[in-house]
């Protein structure tokens, strides 16, 4: 079963009580009370005489960390690495600093600064399990990180698919509606087609209609002419007759005329 670890925040402390300074030693009291602004008050004094005592300074780092001025306790740790040569002092401040640096979210430099305590001291526990527990953490963001990738890669391919098919639906639905314009355009013209055809169907025969009355009518004609060919000299005598009858009323002369269409 997988091991879920939780970073120890245990503050390592050196209060001197015995300290001959006695600024010291009423910081230190103020400290054991939680008063930490009243605690700096007097390590800051303290401070006055010896600026760089490692001691004075490693307390005065520890108060500004209970505060949670992760950046100011950072600050004056690295004071006390500097003037210290206490292995003892120095694995308890590489560890405080290690905590402060995972306060103020740089796990990684919290992480080099656990490795360094334990080269100092390898028995100290506290140490062993914030690296453990960084590691582990380390591991599961690369793991989650590489998850991550994997399914943001998986989702651009399947995006660039969709997006490719979503192409293609479009090309082919295009090609289709240009077919149909096309199918429309050609129904359109083959329906032109068949109109001009039925139009010009209808004037030929309509002229066929009037070329046949006019034919019939010569034929009709023609045929008169062959059942009385003196037709025309029937329908003369016709007209002088009725000439004759319309003198007569007026007492006019009366002509009379031949068959042959003359006068006697």
């Amino acid at each position: 079963m997988k091991k879920f670890l939780i970073l120890i925040f245990t503050l390592l402390l050196f209060p001197i009580f015995s300290y001959a300074n006695e600024n010291m030693v009423k910081g230190n009291k103020q400290y054991q009370k939680n008063n930490f602004d009243k605690a700096i008050e007097y390590y800051e004094k303290a401070k006055e005489d010896d600026a760089d005592n490692a001691m004075i300074n490693y307390n005065l780092a520890n108060a500004y960390y209970k505060k949670g001025e992760y950046e100011k306790a950072m600050e004056i740790y690295k004071i006390v690495l500097n003037n210290t040569t206490d292995t003892g002092l120095k694995s308890a401040t590489l560890y405080n600093m290690g905590n402060t640096a995972y306060r103020n979210q740089d796990k990684e430099l919290a992480l080099e600064y656990y490795k360094n305590c334990l080269k100092i001291d390898s028995s100290d526990m506290a140490a062993k399990h914030n690296i453990e527990f960084l590691q582990q953490e380390q591991q599961q963001n690369k793991d989650n990180k590489n998850n991550k990738n994997d399914n943001n890669k998986d989702n651009k391919q399947q995006n660039s698919q969709n997006q490719n098919n979503q192409d293609k639906d479009n090309q082919d639905k295009n090609k289709d509606n240009q077919q149909d314009k096309k199918d429309k355009q050609d129904q359109n013209k083959d329906n032109q087609d068949k109109d001009n055809k039925d139009d010009q169907n209808n004037k030929n025969n309509d002229n066929q209609d009037k070329k046949d009355n006019e034919q019939q009518n010569k034929d009709n004609k023609q045929d008169e002419k062959k059942q009385n060919p003196n037709q025309h000299l029937l329908d003369y005598f016709d007209k002088q007759d009725k000439q004759n009858l319309g003198n007569a009323k007026d007492g006019g002369t009366v002509q009379k005329i031949g068959r042959s269409g003359k006068s006697w």
